[in-house]
């Protein structure tokens, strides 16, 4: 036998006949979504809009909202953020990824995939001095950037979307698009970056992939739709009984997810909301935090002011109860005691 069909017949005999359970199975019900609400915007105090983006700075932040699913597509959406059209922004950023690695590119070509503690808007890619001729990781802009040079014409990447999000109408909102654009020298340095050191052949090719980029982040989406793109992920790329995308493609995603999601806060919040599990998040800095747990649901909540790493802060502490109860029951979490003691150190 082959050490190849020797790990295939090893890996054979893992369980994988295990029933996701419904919402009302996992005694998750508006109610208690209510009282998670409620929690959340207690201990929410302070925080800012992402002012650094002029549009983003105009956005209502009293509005709030939690959407959670099974994967049966039983859906709980509550708050006054419900049927706000908010745009992506870094919440994009894996559908980016799994676009690219769908469109054929070789992962090792988008970026590296080992998480850093630094913000978003950096990377080593950025220091000539430190030889690097790809991104660190795939969900920060740089990764982010290098995933949309595979976007050939930008509404393809919308259809994609579209599909995802069950809205056949979604559209980049064209005011947060050009105040993007006209504030993203960081980003456009970065591009210039990727041209440099060989990701991108020419000039053009490094602008076009900063301005879907750009675009890709501008979408603007409802916190179910978001839910309804997170679902395939959870479900393992399977969308009304039918694979749509490759399962390693989405398996790579959720992985990188598990390691930066939540940006140089990613440890921290994991530890708080999945314990001994990974936390397979990500956040936007329009004050979306998605979280997908695979083969039970996903969840999604909305609040733009933000803290100082980006991400919101009504988002990060709904997520730690929310992911506490969509998780398999079996799973190693702190004490209530823990958390709440950790919390206060946030």
């Amino acid at each position: 036998m082959s050490n190849k069909e020797l790990l295939k017949e090893i890996l054979s005999l893992r369980n994988t006949t295990i029933t996701s359970p419904t919402l009302k199975e996992m005694q998750i019900t508006p109610s208690v979504i209510e009282s998670i609400y409620k929690w959340a915007e207690s201990i929410a105090a302070g925080g800012t809009l992402a002012s650094y983006i002029p549009e983003l700075a105009t956005v209502d932040s009293s509005k709030r909202a939690i959407s959670i699913a099974d994967l049966y597509h039983n859906h709980i959406n509550i708050g006054s953020g419900s049927d706000t059209i908010i745009s992506f922004q870094s919440v994009i950023k894996p559908f980016l990824y799994i676009y690219a690695l769908e469109q054929g590119l070789q992962p090792d070509t988008i970026s590296s995939i080992e998480p850093t503690a630094q913000h978003f808007n950096a990377d080593p890619i950025l220091q000539p001095d430190s030889h690097r001729n790809r991104p660190g990781h795939p969900l920060n802009n740089a990764g982010a950037i290098s995933s949309a040079g595979a976007i050939d014409d930008f509404s393809n990447f919308l259809a994609f979307m579209r599909t995802l999000t069950e809205n056949p109408e979604l559209e980049v909102i064209e005011p947060i698009y050009r105040s993007e654009m006209a504030t993203n020298s960081n980003n456009r340095a970065i591009a210039y970056r990727l041209v440099a050191t060989g990701r991108f052949q020419t000039m053009k090719q490094g602008e076009k992939a900063l301005d879907f980029y750009t675009k890709a982040c501008a979408i603007g989406v409802k916190p179910h739709e978001v839910v309804n793109a997170a679902l395939v992920l959870a479900a393992g790329g399977i969308k009304n009984g039918k694979q749509i995308i490759n399962p390693n493609h989405i398996v790579r995603t959720i992985n990188v997810m598990n390691s930066y999601g939540l940006y140089e806060n990613t440890g921290e919040i994991s530890l708080l909301a999945a314990g001994a599990r990974a936390l397979s998040c990500k956040s936007g800095v329009s004050g979306l935090i998605m979280n997908v747990d695979p083969g039970r649901g996903a969840f999604c909540t909305y609040a733009p002011l933000l803290d100082k790493t980006g991400n919101s802060l009504f988002g990060k502490y709904a997520l730690i109860p929310l992911n506490n109860l969509l998780a398999a029951p079996a799973a190693m979490r702190l004490s209530v005691e823990e958390i709440l003691h950790c919390i206060q150190q946030l």
